[in-house]
């Protein structure tokens, strides 16, 4: 039986579909998408791609249809759709006879945390748990990937800008996590019924961050610390939609509560290897530019 990855076509699909060709015979994966059309460059490599979407229950039945194992990467839309879209999925996965989903949640979910999507994967952890299906959680802490939107303002002005204070937060790649992610996919009985918090190697505050860069470019740079609104107003010029703007202010307001500095293990333990540093994953990523 085949191993499936949704959302092929996103960036952290992409990411864990290459680190899963590297354990896995392009034979033995399957994909799904909703534009299998735009997936010619996947289909060139050997995988089976499939067509799904997390709104359509039955269609994605139909995706799931042989698989024994399902990597279901986290759609992105509001709270609302999104509750809906998970919980189609897993019930689809079950309908299916998939055995094992594994699904990428948020570190420390709550429901009532000030970043707002995080109530969207303490539902769906929930109802995963109440599926009877094995499962495997990957709570992915921030991608350090998000850290390069700030550089372009930062290398204008001099000032890298966040409602951040003086809080710190385990980001970590997002390369590094789908690497995870295809480990688990590759050789799920080894995680059955796991919860992995996966961070970084250390809580880094944004003067550290603008520190970095700074170093790295040869550019004076030091960390602005923005009031909440000012933020929000930025992200909505850029034409992010209203749930996105809360949920990532919302995002350093948790994060200046404490709710995102814990360093954990597992994905060290996972990796068999230390996670790539945020100083090393900007350092290559601005050597790229």
């Amino acid at each position: 039986m085949k191993k499936l990855i949704t959302g092929v076509t996103g960036n952290f699909g992409a990411l864990a579909l290459d680190h899963a060709l590297t354990r896995l015979a392009a034979s033995d994966i399957a994909v799904s998408t909703r534009h299998p059309e735009k997936a010619d460059a996947i289909a060139a490599k050997g995988v089976e791609v499939r067509k799904g979407d997390f709104d359509d229950q039955a269609l994605m039945e139909q995706a799931f249809a042989g698989i024994d194992t399902a990597l279901i990467v986290s759609a992105e839309a509001d709270n609302e759709t999104r509750i809906r879209q998970h919980r189609n999925a897993i019930t689809a996965a079950k309908n299916a006879g998939v055995k094992h989903v594994i699904y990428t949640s948020v570190i420390d979910p709550r429901a009532d945390s000030a970043f707002t999507y995080s109530a969207i994967h303490a539902d769906t952890e929930q109802f995963i748990a109440q599926s009877g299906l094995n499962y495997t959680i990957l709570r992915n802490s921030f991608y350090a990937d998000l850290l390069l939107g700030g550089v372009p303002h930062a290398m204008e002005t001099g000032q890298y800008a966040a409602p951040a204070a003086d809080a710190g937060i385990t980001y970590i790649s997002r390369s590094n996590l789908a690497e995870i992610a295809a480990i688990v996919l590759a050789n799920p009985e080894n995680h059955v019924n796991r919860t992995y918090d996966l961070t970084g190697t250390k809580a880094i505050t944004h003067t550290e961050i603008a520190a970095i860069i700074g170093k790295v470019t040869g550019k004076d740079i030091s960390f602005a610390d923005l009031p909440d609104e000012v933020y929000q107003g930025i992200l909505r010029n850029v034409g992010l939609p209203e749930h996105a703007v809360i949920a990532i202010s919302g995002l350093y307001v948790a994060a200046k509560n404490g709710d995102y500095d814990d360093v954990s293990a597992d994905a060290a333990n996972i990796l068999g290897r230390q996670p790539q540093t945020v100083e090393a994953f900007l350092t290559d990523a601005l050597a790229q530019k």
